[in-house]
């Protein structure tokens, strides 16, 4: 580490919060609830302002772009704007890298693609983005940018740097997190999930399927937890986890910070390791402990229920199950794996001791389509079908379901609906996925 502070950590900076497709609305909100209540005593007041696809903070402290990068849920990356300037010439580019280099930010010693120093491996991950009259690739630039730098381009390394170029303006942009932020770490086993929904994106999905039911136009999920009550989750389809996972760390309101994944900018010279440790001790004083004393307190967590038909998914749920539990600081208990189908009366049992009569349960619903259905024809039907049991399952039970589910086609979105119209009421919201336009329907009681 630096003998003394280097000087991005002393001056206001400017900062890109990226969030998962679709939810820059949404990741704003989480952002501004975070900002309300922060883990230290930041030195300037942050300025917010959004575009189609990121949101912009001026005037920050670079310490609470850590406490950023730890807690949000949504966020898909916050990046540094280290350096901005005039960029015409090989000679502008170099003028830049020098003052990279001088920022004091760069780490000392190699840096491998795990973040760790020390490693034989030393580089970094370049992108370009280029809309300019200089006469060159993107791919030029980026090589000259890295050999000015005086690194190499790395595909896996931690350090990851985005160069915009308009013209003959450039914005050098610094990855804090390295690895994408979904990346959350609490999973032992992923390789089972054939098209596994980003963490980022499934936490953004149960924040706006909690505000919905809510009927809460302000978005806050601490209100909306307030406003709603259930006895217990249901998560059939539940591949590795994630709708589970990303349940519970809502509930508990923990980051990705709780569960011990390396951040890139803790290879950055400079950085205080008290200011990582002290943000770490305030997540672990947060996570189990209830948002409000109307939320259940650890001991007496939601039981979660989680169906897998499919054996090598199965086998590595109850894994990540019991490996997320851990890290959370929750009891393995509050996560039930059972095998079974959505359709059929082994999944049904398995529900039953949760949905008892007059109980109220939310349904996480993200179907692999693609596995069940023989033409994409068939979509339509399927999803009917599946609106279908959930009315079926509760006349059986007695229990009263809301929840979601996720749904890549129109037709089959509107069958899904109409099947569930006249016992609930449903509301559908649009977010991208894998550049597909994804139908996230939330339904309730009617």
């Amino acid at each position: 580490m630096a003998a003394t502070s280097p000087k991005y950590l002393s001056r206001p900076a400017n900062f890109v919060i990226r969030p998962a497709p679709g939810w820059v609305d949404l990741t704003g909100e989480e952002l501004t609830e975070i900002t309300a209540k922060p883990f230290g005593k930041y030195k300037f007041v942050p300025e917010f302002k959004a575009d189609k696809g990121a949101i912009h903070a001026a005037n920050v402290d670079f310490r609470q772009a850590l406490d950023w990068c730890m807690r949000l849920r949504t966020a898909h990356d916050v990046e540094w704007l280290a350096w901005e300037g005039k960029c015409g010439s090989w000679r502008d580019l170099g003028k830049a890298c020098e003052s990279l280099k001088g920022l004091g930010f760069l780490p000392e010693g190699p840096l491998g693609p795990d973040g760790a120093k020390g490693t034989e491996v030393t580089g970094v991950h370049v992108t370009v983005k280029a809309n300019t009259s200089f006469v060159v690739t993107s791919g030029t630039i980026r090589e000259k940018f890295i050999e000015l730098l005086g690194v190499k381009q790395t595909e896996d390394a931690a350090l990851r740097f985005r160069l915009d170029l308009y013209r003959d303006r450039l914005r050098v942009l610094v990855s804090l997190a390295g690895e994408p932020l979904y990346k959350r770490g609490y999973k032992k086993h992923l390789t089972s999930a054939a098209a596994p929904l980003p963490e980022h994106q499934a936490a953004g999905c149960i924040r706006t399927t909690l505000v919905t039911l809510a009927a809460d136009s302000s978005a806050d999920l601490k209100k909306a937890a307030q406003k709603i009550s259930f006895d217990g989750v249901y998560v059939p389809f539940a591949g590795t986890g994630t709708l589970a996972f990303e349940w519970l760390a809502a509930h508990l309101d923990i980051g990705s910070g709780s569960f011990g994944r390396h951040y890139a900018f803790e290879s950055f010279a400079g950085i205080p390791g008290t200011t990582i440790a002290h943000i770490r001790k305030k997540m672990s004083e947060v996570r189990g402990a209830p948002r409000d004393a109307s939320v259940a307190a650890p001991a007496a967590l939601l039981p979660v229920l989680c169906i897998e038909r499919n054996a090598e998914a199965l086998s590595d749920l109850r894994d990540n199950a019991v490996h997320f539990c851990d890290l959370a600081g929750i009891d393995s208990k509050a996560i039930e794996v059972a095998a079974g189908d959505f359709f059929k009366s082994d999944s049904e049992t398995a529900l039953r001791a949760m949905a008892r009569s007059g109980r109220s349960i939310l349904m996480l619903l993200n179907p692999p389509y693609g596995q069940r259905l023989k033409a994409p024809a068939e979509a339509k039907k399927y999803f009917a079908r599946i609106a279908s049991h959930i009315v079926d399952l509760e006349v059986r039970t007695g229990a009263s379901f809301s929840g979601m589910c996720l749904i890549p086609e129109e037709p089959a979105s509107a069958a899904f609906v109409k099947s569930l119209k006249g016992t609930h009421k449903t509301t559908t919201v649009h977010f991208t996925h894998g550049g597909s336009d994804i139908r996230l329907v939330v339904f309730g009681p009617a």
